[in-house]
């Protein structure tokens, strides 16, 4: 960290050295401390910047050890060339290969200056590996297998991670087929799983996508897949090479490599903003690369004791960081085909929304997430928001990409109709402002995120409002998040509208290494949204229902945690808090997203939910979610599937349910981890893009179900 300071400084100087500091874990503006417990873990640094800077002063020695396979280390070496900046070297070790392999390799080592170290006869792959440390004199080494094929900024990536913190002794990235480092899937059908890329996808595309969609998280590991590592110099002159004898063949001595780099107190850390390409063992083939793995791994089990094998075994099958990391990655290629086709069918449109609110809120954080992929697409988005509103909205939201503009009143909407394609507007009140638009350019939009009628008392001018509302201009198009919701408007007042999906901002909300406690007892975190204005959210209910519960548990073993309420609030004040509980506030996203990942249970006691935004975003994050019956939730909460799906008006059956999730600590993992898998499937892309088909139907070329 000290020398990524220094460097920043030198290069960047004192105005822009604290923006390259507090690059925040989320990619904008502000820095964290993550630990996994049982591996450790570290702050880091997101910032494009440091790519120019980080490789300045550190030298590298890439080591490919070969065995024939002319094909493969071809390859391998092209993509090196094309993706690697200078300065690095390339030592090669031929291991007694057949004259074509030795010819090419001793052409590419005079065109390219490689050092080039011959076996006349293979001595098999642990002693050639150990000739390249051995030849190495970098702070950096990096031992990559000859069947691989690199992407573009795979060398500064992965020396981003490493200097991340100064305890990682080990670096290795995501890939195709690399066993507990592979992507979407580490096994199929009892083997490790192949991952062949879509047609339309190139191995470097696919690493684009990677780096785009990383959440920097460098998860520790117990171990290490060795067809790549970036080792430190100071660990090999501290542990010093391979075990040649005990591992031979290439099986397992990263692992027992691994494992005593542990032993001297260094952490191993996946670079999950890499990716790279692993045609897995071509020097050997599938039957024998199966024999050579099963004996390596019963060495392993008698040079580091069994415990430690299967308990790495486990923690990298069962963490909820590697699981959410595996899960986002299910659906980078799609994201990206949704992106290109929303370009292609939409760029250039200009949209308004207007959003005149003063406070930040769930819907709010949704529209500005799908707005910036509505942006990917190459549409021209706009917020629009009331004057009075400024502060209080700049505060939450000033941050954002997307442009706000201000406005006197709604009235000005009018003024502002041929400047944009389509005006949409966002609330019940704000409806009415696009009335007096006459002129047919702008599309009308109505983005109905619930059935607003249900805030207010009935027979009240607001209400009356609120119900016109979707009724109020006929051409007007109506869109909103779930069926419920759809099948409500339709019900109450006869009009039908699209539905464009649930979304959550996939990008943000994820599992994250949580930060260390020395407890020897966890207490399991719940944690419960608390809106004393929302009657229909249960804040009653809710705060009575965690003070029973922590009647019948102890503080040593149950922590609660509230949010969305001032400790201040006077209507906060009238209901129950006769409980020891903590209150967070009133919460950012990025705040949200901290807490959620803290958090191992999360309520929504509303009466209703028209989506479950905050059960989404929880269930990402690794909670076992309870949620109403009632709503929209079902559209992505399955009833012990994924979640707990309860009737909300029972109080009983909302103690109970947390109860056993408590309780049952098979369930409330089970839950946990399905609930990751599944959850992913709704990224904003594809809500975005279904806001344009409704919008312009006309324009679209691929049919997306609506």
């Amino acid at each position: 960290m000290v020398k990524i300071v220094a460097r920043a400084f030198l290069k960047f100087g004192p105005r822009s050295l604290w923006n390259v500091i507090c690059e925040y874990l989320f990619g904008i503006d502000q820095i964290t401390n993550s630990v996994n417990s049982g591996f450790t873990s570290s702050s880091h640094i997101n910032d494009k910047r440091s790519l120019e800077y980080l490789r300045h002063g550190i030298s590298v020695d890439i080591v490919i050890c070969v065995h024939n396979a002319i094909d493969d280390i071809r390859s391998c070496l092209s993509s090196i060339i094309e993706f690697t900046e200078q300065p690095y070297k390339i030592i090669l070790i031929d291991d007694g290969s057949e004259e074509s392999t030795a010819s090419f390799l001793r052409e590419f080592s005079v065109a390219h200056e490689a050092l080039l170290i011959r076996n006349d006869k293979a001595k098999k792959y642990t002693h050639a590996a150990n000739q390249g440390l051995t030849n190495s004199k970098g702070d950096y080494v990096v031992l990559i297998n000859s069947d691989t094929i690199v992407t573009e900024g795979w060398l500064e990536h992965l020396i981003m991670c490493a200097e991340s913190d100064s305890s990682i002794g080990i670096v290795s990235p995501l890939s195709n087929t690399a066993s507990w480092q592979s992507i979407p899937n580490y096994e199929s059908n009892g083997d490790w799983a192949e991952n062949l890329l879509p047609k339309d996808i190139t191995i470097n595309d696919m690493g684009k996508l990677v780096v785009r969609y990383s959440g920097n998280i460098y998860p520790r590991m117990p171990f290490l897949n060795g067809f790549c590592l970036l080792i430190r110099r100071v660990v090999i002159n501290q542990i010093g090479y391979f075990d040649k004898d005990s591992f031979p063949y290439g099986y397992g001595e990263e692992n027992d490599y691994c494992l005593r780099a542990r032993n001297k107190g260094w952490t191993l850390a996946l670079a999950d903003n890499t990716y790279i390409f692993h045609a897995q063992s071509k020097s050997y083939g599938h039957n024998i690369r199966q024999k050579l793995s099963k004996s390596s791994t019963d060495t392993l089990i008698r040079l580091h004791g069994k415990s430690t094998i299967t308990e790495g075994i486990a923690y990298c099958r069962e963490n909820l960081v590697l699981n959410g990391i595996r899960a986002r990655s299910k659906y980078y290629c799609d994201r990206n085909n949704i992106i290109q086709e929303g370009s292609c069918s939409f760029s250039g449109l200009r949209i308004l929304f207007l959003l005149p609110i003063n406070t930040i809120t769930g819907g709010a954080n949704i529209i500005f997430r799908e707005a910036q992929a509505l942006q990917a697409m190459g549409v021209e988005v706009t917020i629009a928001n009331l004057r009075k509103n400024r502060e209080s909205f700049q505060l939450y939201y000033g941050g954002s990409n997307i442009p706000i503009i201000y406005l006197s009143s709604l009235r000005e909407v009018n003024e502002l109709g041929n400047r944009y394609d389509a005006i949409i507007a966002t609330t019940n009140f704000s409806v009415s402002s696009l009335k007096e638009i006459i002129n047919k350019r702008p599309v009308l939009g109505y983005y109905v995120q619930d059935f607003e009628p249900y805030f207010y008392k009935k027979g009240t001018p607001e209400y009356k409002i609120a119900l016109q509302s979707y009724t109020l201009i006929d051409r007007i198009v109506l869109f909103t998040k779930t069926p419920w919701n759809r099948n409500k408007i339709m019900e109450e007042i006869g009009r039908d509208s699209f539905i464009v999906g649930t979304s959550f901002d996939v990008d943000l909300f994820m599992p994250r290494p949580r930060l260390k406690s020395d407890a020897k007892i966890q207490p399991i975190k719940i944690c419960a949204m608390v809106r004393p204005y929302s009657k229909h959210r249960g804040p009653q209910l809710t705060l009575e229902v965690l003070r029973n519960i922590s009647r019948r548990f102890t503080n040593k073993t149950v922590k609660f945690i509230i949010f969305g309420v001032k400790d201040s609030d006077t209507k906060f004040k009238e209901l129950p808090q006769d409980f020891i509980f903590e209150n967070k506030g009133i919460l950012n996203p990025k705040e949200m997203a901290f807490l959620l990942n803290d958090c191992d249970i999360f309520t929504d006691f509303s009466e209703y939910q028209a989506m479950g935004l905050t059960a989404m975003e929880a269930m990402a994050c690794g909670n076992a979610a309870i949620v109403p019956k009632t709503g929209g939730a079902q559209t992505f909460a399955k009833d012990l599937q994924n979640a707990l799906v309860i009737n909300t008006c029972s109080h009983k059956e909302c103690e109970q349910a947390i109860e056993r999730l408590l309780i049952d600590h098979r369930l409330r993992r089970r839950l946990q981890k399905n609930a990751i898998e599944s959850i992913y499937q709704f990224y904003p892309e594809l809500s975005a893009f279904k806001i344009l088909k409704a919008l312009f139907p006309s324009k679209s070329v691929k049919q997306y179900e609506l």
